[in-house]
C-alpha cells in the first residue's frame, strides 16, 4: 500500500483542533494560560514552528491572546462577538455589502425578533425597555452617547427575545449602524422620533407580536432613505470608492435627519 505524504501544515491544523476542542469543552478556562510552546512541543512531538503556527491559528480565530514577557504566553480568551462585528464592517468597507442591503437585513430580523419579544416579555423586561426609551430623552454629553442612547433599546429587544444566535446577528447589524452615523454625524441630532420606539414598546407590552413587528416595520422604513443617503459620505470619509452626491455642508457634515 503506498501512503501520500503528509503535510506540514495539516499537522498544524490537526493541534488547531485539538486545542480549540480542549477550549470550548471548558478544559481551559477564560483567562487561563495554555502549556507553554515547550510542553506542547512534548505533548504534540512535533516542533515549536509547527506549534507556533498553531497557536498563532488560535489567535486569529479569538480563541486565544498572545501576550509577551516573563508572565506572557496564549491566554484563553471568553468568546465575543468582536470577530463577527468585524467582519460585517469589512464586508461594508470592501462594498461586498450595502447599507440598503443592512437595512433590508434588519427588517427581516427585527422584525421576527420583537414578535418572540412580546411573547416573552415580562415585567422586568419591560421596565428595561421603559428605562431604555427615557434615556433616549436624556441629554447625551457626547455624539457617541446619544447614538448609543438610540440603539440601545434594539440591543434590549434582541436581548429579550430569546435566541441568542439572532442576538449575535442583530448586534453585529447594529453596530454597523452606529458605525456609519458616527462617522459622519450628521447636523441634525434627530436619529429617529421617540413615537416610534413608543408604538414598538407598547405593542410589546401587550404581547402583540403582529402589531410589533409592524411597527418595527415603520419604525425602519421611516429611517432607511436618510441612512442610505449617509452612505457616500461614510465612505468618502473613509477613502473609499463612492459615487453618492449627497450634498456635504462645508464642515464635511451631512444635512438632514437620520436613524
Amino acid at each position: 500500500m503506498v501512503f501520500m505524504p503528509v503535510k506540514q501544515n495539516r499537522i498544524a491544523v490537526e493541534i488547531v483542533s485539538q486545542l480549540k476542542a480542549a477550549i470550548l469543552s471548558g478544559r481551559f478556562k477564560p483567562g487561563e494560560r495554555l502549556p507553554t510552546e515547550r510542553e506542547l512541543t512534548e505533548q504534540f512531538q512535533v516542533s515549536r514552528v509547527v506549534v507556533r503556527e498553531a497557536v498563532r491559528e488560535l489567535e486569529i480565530k479569538g480563541l486565544v491572546k498572545i501576550l509577551q514577557g516573563p508572565t506572557g504566553g496564549a491566554y484563553v480568551t471568553d468568546l465575543s462577538l468582536d470577530h463577527l462585528n468585524s467582519a460585517f464592517l469589512d464586508l461594508l468597507l470592501y462594498n461586498k455589502v450595502s447599507v440598503a442591503e443592512l437595512i433590508a437585513a434588519r427588517r427581516l430580523i427585527e422584525c421576527d425578533i420583537v414578535c418572540s419579544a412580546a411573547a416573552r416579555i415580562e415585567d422586568q423586561g419591560a421596565r428595561r425597555l421603559q428605562e431604555a426609551l427615557d434615556a433616549e430623552q436624556a441629554d447625551s454629553p457626547s455624539h457617541a452617547e446619544f447614538v448609543s442612547n438610540r440603539l440601545m433599546f434594539h440591543y434590549l429587544l434582541a436581548e429579550l427575545c430569546g435566541n441568542r444566535l439572532l442576538q449575535a446577528i442583530a448586534s453585529a447589524l447594529f453596530r454597523l449602524t452606529s458605525d456609519v452615523i458616527l462617522e459622519v454625524k450628521p447636523v441634525k441630532k434627530v436619529i429617529h422620533r421617540p413615537k416610534e420606539h413608543a408604538d414598538i414598546l407598547a405593542a410589546v407590552v401587550d404581547h402583540d407580536g403582529p402589531a410589533a413587528a409592524r411597527a418595527m416595520q415603520r419604525h425602519l422604513d421611516s429611517m432607511s432613505h436618510q441612512l442610505v443617503q449617509l452612505e457616500g459620505i461614510y465612505r468618502r470619509r473613509r477613502g473609499l470608492r463612492s459615487g453618492d452626491n449627497t450634498p456635504v455642508n462645508p464642515d464635511g457634515e451631512v444635512p438632514g435627519d437620520i436613524d
